[in-house]
């Protein structure tokens, strides 16, 4: 816009209208102004600064940023001093905090501020650590903890900080300073309870023993995250978009139970939230740019470490094994990898097909895939006989505008689990259950041999004998017995609107087993499942490269 407007006041044009773009062109500066904020970059959480609709208030009165704190007295074996800022979010986004500490004084003396590693240059400094993120033991949320003072060899009082590390819109969070003496240092104790007494004696007018000044950083979370086409709601830390005009937002469907999207032939896609946040990403940051091996490898770490309760201790990982396993050379492997971690990473999520990989076309055998276009929709047969690299080249068609359709990768699927967990807890159910469904069992929302149900969808097939025939429903299953459906046909066996994760057919990922003779690794369990290791939504189980079977097929992914 400026260099529009500079372009037209060189103009030949008349005074007025020269007056008028000036004056058009101080406004937009002005506006600009107002809103733009300074980023200051916190070098150990990587966030930056957006002041302009926060308060801080320290016992209810409010305090301009940087804002100082004090400690009235300091003596061996006194009760903590606590100190407490209340942050309030008065913005309507997402908020990442930080802080930097300005200036430390203690009885009068100011101190030179050290950063850890680096050295002082006199000889009243304090050495201050980086930060660690921890769990609040009580809530479970992480925090930012750090160490201002702690030196027993020149104090015997410490100084610690810990804050929230994200403020909600419309919320409040904390900063909290700790002082402690425990009065264990007879000879520190004797001389620092001789310096502090004087300090008073020598300044009766004085109201502190210990100012800090510090500034609380904060940046809007979501500005970090990428959008895309269409007007989709967006939460905390994820962004969903539509992959190209052909798809639209199906009606009343949200993010709190599950946003699915559609394309112009009926195939439907759920968006999988992974929110970029800092307790997500608390190595890989969320402010990268440049996305190097280094940062890739932070990232797929931090997802691990996410979804650590749904990996169980796995040798399994998202590396290369084979041509033949994959469909994919060693390049094309870990260019589509890094590819989905930046998607993941950029627009907090990724899709998945609300169905397994469907066709209208039965399959009773190991026949050619050149034909068929896999799709997500309810009442399809599910694409079996189907080696993982056949999958993968089936999967791939699901890709758009630039956007790739794949298999799921390990972490993906391990990411769903996530997904829901986060989701089920939010609506009300104890985390232990959700996490038992997800790991243990999940008969109960899944298609296994043990599963006992009803379908009444009047468009729904079953097969009795693996698919070499079909019946309509409806069908009572009362008993133990291998039956296999047609994608989506109980609405019983759908969580947050994904239909079928658990059982009615495995599914071909691209996780490598690790395993040389077997590197394929399918999840999720099959209607044919009965040992209690393959009764779960997280069960995997490994195959040969060039294995096809009536119980295993796919489902898509877009990233």
């Amino acid at each position: 816009m400026s260099n529009i407007l500079r372009k037209h006041r060189k103009s030949n044009q008349n005074n007025r209208i020269k007056k008028s773009l000036l004056l058009i062109f101080t406004l937009i500066l002005t506006t600009f102004a107002w809103f733009a904020y300074t980023k200051l970059l916190n070098p150990s959480l990587n966030i930056h600064v957006a002041a302009w609709d926060m308060e801080y208030y320290i016992n209810g009165e409010k305090k301009e940023n940087p804002i100082g704190i004090e400690f009235p007295t300091l003596y061996p074996q006194m009760d903590d001093q606590i100190v407490t800022v209340d942050i309030l979010n008065k913005g309507e986004a997402l908020v990442d905090l930080s802080y930097r500490i300005q200036a430390i004084s203690i009885v009068g003396v100011s101190y030179e501020l050290v950063q850890e590693g680096e050295q002082p240059t006199t000889e009243n400094y304090i050495t201050i650590a980086e930060p660690t993120l921890e769990s609040d033991p009580e809530t479970g949320e992480l925090i930012s903890k750090g160490i201002i003072i702690n030196d027993p060899d020149k104090f015997p009082f410490t100084l610690e900080i810990e804050h929230s590390l994200q403020v909600a819109a419309k919320d409040d969070a904390y900063l909290k300073v700790t002082a402690k003496w425990p009065g264990d240092n007879d000879e520190l104790d004797t001389e620092w309870g001789y310096i502090v007494g004087k300090y008073f004696t020598d300044n009766p007018d004085a109201v502190s023993a210990m100012d800090i000044k510090l500034s609380i950083d904060s940046y809007q979370a979501n500005d970090e995250i990428i959008g895309g086409t269409g007007n989709l709601p967006n939460g905390p830390g994820t962004r969903p978009y539509l992959p190209s005009s052909d798809f639209k937002q199906v009606e009343g469907t949200t993010l709190e139970t599950g946003l699915i999207i559609q394309d112009s032939a009926g195939n439907e896609y759920v968006w999988i939230e992974v929110p970029k946040l800092a307790s997500v990403y608390p190595t890989a940051g969320i402010s990268i740019k440049d996305f190097t091996d280094e940062d890739y490898q932070n990232i797929e770490n931090d997802l691990h470490t996410y979804a650590s309760t749904y990996r169980n201790g796995t040798s399994a990982s998202d590396t290369y094994s084979s041509d033949g396993a994959t469909g994919l050379s060693s390049s094309e492997y870990t260019e589509l990898k890094h590819k989905m971690l930046k998607s993941v990473y950029q627009h907090g999520g990724f899709y998945i097909s609300r169905y397994e990989a469907g066709t209208s076309v039965k399959r009773n055998g190991h026949t050619s895939i050149a034909d068929i276009v896999p799709m997500s929709k309810a009442n399809q047969y599910p694409i079996n006989w189907v080696t993982c690299s056949e999958a993968q080249t089936l999967a791939s068609k699901a890709g758009t505008n630039g956007y790739s359709g794949s298999l799921l990768f390990g972490i993906q699927w391990d990411l769903v689990q996530k997904y829901i967990e986060a989701k089920a807890v939010d609506q009300g159910t104890a985390i232990g259950t959700i996490q038992s469904q997800l790991r243990n069992n999940s008969t109960s929302w899944g298609n296994y041999q043990s599963s006992i149900y009803t379908i009444v969808n009047a468009g729904a097939q079953y097969s009795l004998n693996n698919g070499s025939q079909w019946q309509e429903a409806p069908y009572d299953k009362t008993s133990a017995r291998s039956v296999l459906l047609s994608t989506g046909a109980n609405s019983a066996f759908g969580k947050q609107s994904i239909f079928d994760l658990a059982g009615n057919v495995w599914e071909w990922t691209l996780e490598n087993s690790n395993i040389s003779s077997q590197p394929c690794v399918i999840r999720g369990g099959s209607y044919e499942s009965s040992s209690s290791s393959e009764l779960s939504v997280n069960s995997r189980s490994n195959n040969t490269s060039d294995q096809t079977y009536w119980s295993i097929g796919f489902r898509m992914t877009i990233f």
